[in-house]
């Protein structure tokens, strides 16, 4: 992934600015902890949410459960599942009760895989924020969780909602 520093404009950044800019190195260097960390474990963070997820239900799943949850869309959820599925993580079965689809069940070696990256995982973030106290946890979380409740609604009432928004503003 290409990152590019914005331009310098001779004056201190909005909040804004700087909470997106904030937003967008920390993924970068997400995402580059987790290209090394494939190094040690073989499952992408991505992989490992979609296998953890599929654990979690606790029995086979349709294809929409992960196109609902995980991935954006079915193309999305059916692709990760191709990999996953050439890897030996999951299974496509049939599906006892509408044999017309067909769902996804975790492998023996699905299993042992994510029991192997959710404990790296694990370490990894430990680590990563043991030095943040109860509190600074707390209201991280809670920042987080807004900015995804406000993002999510800005999306579900399209590009409106933020006009409204923006128009609105004092």
């Amino acid at each position: 992934m290409n990152y590019c520093e914005p331009p310098d404009l001779g004056e201190a950044q909005t909040f804004e600015e700087e909470f997106f800019l904030l937003l967008m190195r920390i993924n970068r260097l997400l995402r580059q902890l987790a290209d090394q960390q494939m190094e040690i474990c073989r499952l992408t963070p991505t992989q490992l949410f979609f296998l953890k997820r599929l654990f979690e239900a606790g029995a086979p799943q349709p294809i929409s459960f992960f196109a609902d949850g995980v991935f954006s869309n079915r193309s999305n959820a059916t692709q990760m599942i191709d990999r996953l599925q050439a890897e030996g993580y999951v299974e496509r079965v049939k599906n006892p009760k509408d044999r017309r689809s067909v769902l996804v069940q975790l492998t023996a070696s699905g299993a042992e895989e994510l029991e192997a990256g959710h404990a790296r995982h694990q370490q990894l973030a430990q680590a990563l924020f043991a030095p943040f106290s109860a509190e600074e946890r707390d209201a991280a979380i809670r920042t987080l969780r807004r900015v995804l409740s406000l993002l999510e609604a800005y999306q579900s009432a399209g590009s409106q909602g933020l006009e409204d928004n923006l128009s609105n503003r004092p």
